[in-house]
């Protein structure tokens, strides 16, 4: 048996794409990954908190842990083409067209896998603005700033809820404002959640107006079932409202669900034949770095054991 030759493309050198980069290497075959940035790693250095769901190890922070896969590539000398962004694809030619350093570059493949993750979804610009300074995304490198205040939490999934467990610790008071009926976090971290006394929940309830002179002092939320609005004291305000995927230069290509995410069947197959996506950016996927990993390893296992065998 012998591997048929095929051009793999892989755009996204996170956690996903790089495990299946991997893999593939291992066996020689021919691929390149296409990452926007100048590093591999992906969204890692923008995580600020401690990664503590690896059974192999505790890392500080996303930092800490992409360096341990800049210091495995340095070692195995992936084939990534850095500073690459994706202007468009032609899934009939099989082309990829990308700007690498202000120069349009071409690149054909045989089979194409997309790793490109997701990023944190922000507020409204008209809802925070002149407010910019007082409202977060990410609290763990910045936890001085929250002692002893009264802190907005909006959001309900599981982000919300650990992050309105971390800021009762050193804050005065937090409140969770949350959009949907009940909380579609995690049972232990909902009830966690209620049964702290520093913390109030609202739900069915939306952040709809932000006031204060130089500095935030009140938020007023609307109780979307009784349609009554309530001012609250707040000093700091915490999104924590999902993501969006970085999917945005195949939305007239591949099918995506309604929040964008890629669709994917079997082994992470779109609906065009030969073109994947593993990571964040697939549809229903749990954000989690190990899961992403394992969906590297997982496609690059199929594509030596069966896919690309002759």
């Amino acid at each position: 048996m012998k591997y048929l030759d095929r051009k793999i493309v892989i755009i996204g050198a996170g956690p996903a794409g790089m495990s299946l980069a991997s893999s593939l290497q291992l066996a020689g075959l021919d691929y390149v990954i296409l990452e926007k940035k100048d590093e591999v790693g992906g969204q890692l250095p923008l995580i600020h908190n401690d990664l503590d769901d690896f059974v192999v190890g505790v890392y500080k922070d996303g930092l800490d842990f992409a360096q341990k896969v800049i210091d495995f590539n340095n070692k195995y000398r992936l084939n990534v083409e850095f500073g690459c962004t994706i202007e468009s694809i032609d899934s009939t030619k099989k082309k990829i067209h990308c700007l690498q350093e202000g120069v349009e570059k071409v690149y054909v493949y045989d089979i194409l896998v997309i790793a490109t993750g997701s990023r944190h979804r922000l507020a409204e610009k008209s809802l925070i603005n002149g407010y910019e300074k007082d409202v977060y995304y990410r609290i763990s490198h910045k936890l001085n700033e929250f002692v002893d205040k009264k802190i907005l939490v909006v959001g309900g999934g599981d982000n919300a809820t650990i992050a309105a467990l971390k800021l009762s610790e050193i804050g005065r008071k937090v409140i969770l404002v949350n959009k949907n009926d009940e909380m579609i976090s995690r049972p232990d971290l909902v009830s966690d959640v209620y049964d702290d006394p520093k913390i109030v929940v609202y739900n069915n309830s939306e952040l709809v107006h932000l006031s204060g002179e130089e500095l935030l002092k009140k938020v007023e939320i609307i109780i979307n079932v009784t349609a009554v609005k309530q001012l609250i004291d707040i000093d700091k305000i915490v999104f924590k409202i999902g993501y969006l995927p970085n999917s945005g230069f195949v939305d007239k290509m591949i099918d995506l669900d309604d929040k964008a995410y890629i669709v994917t069947v079997g082994k992470y197959q779109t609906n065009i034949e030969g073109v994947f996506a593993i990571g964040d950016i697939v549809s229903g996927a749990y954000k989690r770095i190990a899961i992403a990993m394992g969906h590297g390893t997982e496609l690059g296992n199929y594509f030596l054991k069966e896919y690309l065998v002759k």
